[in-house]
């Protein structure tokens, strides 16, 4: 089992590498290959936090049992794994923004799907939970589709400013 200081370490890591990289003499394709990578590598850690607290989540108020509302929400703060709930899906968001500042959203936010599947072998694993053939086959399928959508990044592509005072939004009656 990793030590509890591994996460904040890793992630202080990766910070100083991207911030390094873009600051290195490299030629600006090589430059935006390892930014990419980096930034992959990043994205995915912020994918196994959130499956993480998801699956922290889940102990916890298993723990918890089937009590009142009240009782389940007052008992939940004071409950190690959802707390550590908690700080994973906190690290998770704070991992995703640094990610997203280096990837474009319709690049990153389709890899979040990787963690409906990893959640599931988590359950699986940890929570003893039963995973049919046929939401085995639909994980396959989401694994298939980020795959492809791995494949398809050509690099940041951003609208010009120009191009972007071109295109006019229609206002609605309510407006003007």
């Amino acid at each position: 089992m990793m030590s509890r200081s591994y996460f904040p370490i890793a992630a202080v890591q990766v910070l100083v590498l991207m911030q390094l990289d873009t600051q290195s003499g490299h030629n600006q394709t090589d430059k935006g290959r390892s930014v990419m990578w980096i930034a992959l590598v990043v994205l995915f850690g912020a994918i196994v936090l959130g499956a993480a607290g998801q699956v922290c989540l889940k102990l916890g108020l298993t723990k918890l049992g089937a009590q009142s509302a009240f009782v389940v929400v007052t008992a939940m703060f004071r409950n190690w794994y959802v707390l550590a709930g908690f700080v994973a899906y906190g690290l998770s968001s704070l991992l995703y923004l640094l990610a997203l500042s280096r990837l474009d959203l319709s690049y990153a936010y389709p890899f979040v799907a990787i963690s409906y599947v990893l959640v599931a072998i988590l359950a699986w694993l940890i929570l003893n939970e039963a995973v049919p053939p046929l939401r085995v086959l639909a994980l396959a399928i989401i694994c298939i589709g980020v795959v492809i959508l791995a494949l398809s990044y050509r690099g940041p592509h951003r609208v010009s400013t120009e191009a972007a005072s071109a295109v006019t939004v229609p206002r609605s009656v309510d407006q003007g």
